[in-house]
């Protein structure tokens, strides 16, 4: 049975999609989405893919940390908003029903991750539900967001947990952002998906964010599940414990 695939398409204006050229240039991955533009009149129509979108917005709430000037990141917030809003009328809207046999592939991955301070004390984990399709790049915003941290640094994932150098499956935002990796195994976290990097239930990998303070967390496949429904829409099934603090307060 084929797949219904959601696109949207929406008018930008010249200035609007200046900045996306320009997000595009530094790392996100919508240079297929921009080469495929068509001017209409003094507007320019893009089209996007739900996932593609919903990376993308991802990738714009991080970028906003890093504008140059304040002027910069209120343009960058202001379009964010605008395309997030797009993402939320997807998200609104029901997938059509097909008629005959209702079947649906998207495949839940329910992971327990944990992290722990600097001083390994007070673990705090989350039991995090998130689509497979979904990119490690996606995912990592959502661990980093249920443990109230901004996502605001590089980061990547590794399969050897006490020295994440000697992995042998590894996932890094520096591929993705142009660095040429250490290793040819080294692979970008914006192309893979969740059901690429995680192969089976109780395989364990190190979410490292931030190479400066090295917050590591443990990431732990507990189950893979069929949906019910189209829902593509991450959910935080547990908390348990207070998430440590990533920048503590400046001193008076």
């Amino acid at each position: 049975m084929r797949n219904h695939i959601r696109k949207i398409s929406f008018l930008l204006t010249k200035f609007e999609f200046d900045l996306l050229d320009k997000i595009s240039c530094s790392g996100a991955d919508i240079a297929e989405n921009i080469e495929k533009v068509k001017k209409q009149g003094t507007k320019f129509k893009i089209t996007f893919l739900h996932e593609e979108l919903d990376d993308l917005v991802a990738f714009m709430d991080n970028n906003i940390f890093f504008e140059e000037t304040k002027l910069q990141k209120k343009r960058l917030i202001k379009l964010q908003t605008r395309v997030a809003t797009l993402l939320n009328f997807m998200n609104s809207i029901k997938k059509p029903e097909i008629k005959g046999e209702q079947h649906c592939n998207l495949k839940y991955y329910i992971f327990a991750v944990s992290v722990k301070d600097h001083y390994g004390n007070n673990k705090a984990s989350r039991h995090i539900q998130i689509a497979g399709t979904k990119s490690l790049y996606n995912f990592a915003k959502v661990i980093t967001q249920s443990f109230d941290f901004y996502f605001d640094h590089c980061f990547g994932f590794y399969d050897n947990l006490k020295c994440y150098h000697d992995s042998e499956n590894a996932y890094e935002l520096f591929v993705d952002i142009g660095e040429e990796p250490e290793s040819a195994k080294i692979k970008g976290v914006k192309k893979t998906k969740i059901f690429q990097a995680f192969k089976k239930r109780g395989e364990k990998f190190l979410f490292l964010f931030d190479y400066g303070d090295s917050w590591n967390f443990v990431v732990e496949l507990k189950q893979i599940k069929k949906a019910k429904k189209w829902d593509l829409k991450p959910v935080i099934l547990k908390s348990i414990g207070n998430p440590p603090v990533q920048y503590a307060p400046l001193d008076e």
